[in-house]
């Protein structure tokens, strides 16, 4: 197709070099040909025409150029008027929400009135992909990305399909869909080499299935996809940042401590900015903060996570940070985390989490009723699609509550007990990552020995054992000497 853009332009003719730019440049862009097309754009008989820049500025952005984008960018806008190609270059290059938003509204009203200078396919996939980002209506961009996908299949556009199915597996995995999203992941046509779109996006096939896995519970296979998308060169945002946080929160779930160094420098590079409507600052500094949780650093969490809660926008980041609060004995901002949370509709997964927490805060609180509703509704919703992440803390809080709504009786019997047995494999598992000390500790605390005669016989202070106890405790899920023990012998 670029042989044929390329005999049509004609030097001697701005008019009809600049309709061919527009007609084609989105779709030169969505089947890696970006560099071409900006090659095309620097023959153009007038390179200072503002479709020009602004498509040359688009190019240089999926090239990894953010600063040529944005100067680009700047100098279209300042003598374009607004018509297709900068309502549409809007969609790809404003960084923060409110802009894309904007844009996306005038997106809509510009596809009504596409004309046959204008890519339908191409366009509709991009609204669809940057409402996914907004997270405004995850409903209405599936629905996009669908009718990209069979737009794209009737005008024979191999990988506009391939990008906008992609794309709705995202979409689809961030609504909570996880079976569907899968089943469109399995489907996926294969790119025998990675896209310009592809680098751009940064692994997103592997970044899903990492999302999916973590929220199922599965870390280790959570840690393996996302580990194979993870790259340090890269610039910290889209998919290859996502997975950057989801890595981190799966080495905290299994309390890889040996890790946390490695997992410390991933999240230092994950963007400062938004980009694309992506709160990436936001969801960075809660990550940290529950890492330096995890690394017994509590006033660090706290600082770090103090600004995000000035910051709506990003209902699964306050969703995490809600459960960090609580662990941190914070329950008013645990409290305002979760309004943030819930000032908009939820993905499930997200949801859950924050009912599992509201329970916490309520048994906390001495409202034990209150407390089992909320957990019985969390089950209700984490059963169709399996999420058990929020049940698995190691907090022995969360462990209390649900061995009390057992006793108590449930609707979901079954699934609960399921998530009981997934608790305790998960101790057990733990115990593997005692430090050195711990286990020595722990090797006492199956005899009669105090914890004073622990002390003396390891010639350390009591504060010091009393700490490694705690710590003990907390790795396997437990609030009791002979709990620790019976988890550990059955390891």
């Amino acid at each position: 197709m670029i042989d044929a853009v390329r005999e049509d332009l004609s030097p001697s003719d701005p008019a009809h070099t600049r309709a061919t730019l527009r007609r084609n440049w989105l779709r030169l862009i969505l089947e890696s040909r970006t560099r071409e097309l900006e090659q095309l754009c620097l023959t153009h008989p007038e390179p200072h025409d503002p479709h020009v820049l602004l498509i040359r500025a688009c190019c240089r952005d999926l090239l990894g150029d953010s600063h040529g984008a944005a100067f680009l960018r700047g100098q279209g806008l300042r003598i374009a008027d607004e018509d297709f190609v900068v309502c549409f270059t809007e969609l790809l290059l404003a960084a923060d929400t409110a802009t894309k938003a904007a844009a996306a509204d005038r997106a809509r009203e510009a596809l009504k009135g596409c004309g046959p200078d204008d890519d339908y396919p191409s366009a509709l996939f991009l609204l669809g992909w940057t409402e996914v980002r907004l997270r405004r209506d995850l409903a209405d961009a599936i629905g996009l990305l669908r009718s990209a996908a069979a737009e794209a299949r009737l005008h024979d556009r191999a990988e506009t399909f391939r990008l906008a199915r992609s794309n709705l597996a995202f979409a689809l995995t961030h609504a909570g869909l996880f079976t569907e999203a899968e089943e469109t992941l399995d489907a996926l046509p294969v790119a025998a080499t990675p896209s310009d779109w592809d680098r751009f996006e940064g692994g997103l096939p592997q970044a899903n299935r990492g999302t999916i896995a973590y929220w199922r519970g599965d870390y280790d296979d959570a840690i393996s996809q996302l580990e194979s998308v993870v790259d340090e060169s890269a610039p910290g945002n889209n998919f290859e940042a996502l997975a950057r946080l989801y890595l981190v929160m799966s080495l905290v779930a299994l309390q890889r401590e040996d890790r946390y160094f490695a997992a410390a420098g991933l999240l230092h590079g994950v963007s400062r900015t938004d980009k694309h409507g992506i709160p990436w600052d936001t969801l960075r500094r809660v990550i940290t903060a529950l890492l330096a949780h995890a690394e017994r650093k509590d006033e660090l969490a706290r600082r770090l996570a103090a600004p995000t809660l000035a910051r709506p926008g990003a209902a699964v980041a306050h969703a995490v940070l809600a459960e960090l609060y609580r662990v941190l004995d914070e329950p008013a901002l645990a409290a305002q985390a979760l309004r943030l949370a819930t000032a908009a509709p939820l993905p499930r997964y997200a949801r859950v989490s924050t009912l599992v927490t509201s329970a916490a805060l309520l048994s906390t609180a001495g409202h034990g009723a209150d407390a089992h509703e909320h957990l019985d509704r969390a089950l209700e919703a984490a059963m169709p699609e399996r999420v058990l992440a929020p049940f698995l803390s190691d907090d022995p809080l969360i462990g209390d509550l649900l061995s009390a709504h057992a006793h108590r009786g449930s609707r979901h019997e079954r699934f609960l007990g399921s998530i009981l047995e997934r608790r305790g494999k998960l101790a057990r598992r733990r115990t593997g990552v005692l430090t050195p000390r711990e286990s020595e500790v722990l090797a006492y605390l199956r005899t009669t020995m105090t914890a004073e005669e622990i002390c003396a016989r390891l010639g350390v202070a009591y504060p010091t054992v009393k700490t490694h106890i705690r710590s003990i405790y907390r790795k396997l899920g437990v609030t009791s000497r002979r709990a620790a023990v019976n988890i550990a012998d059955i390891r």
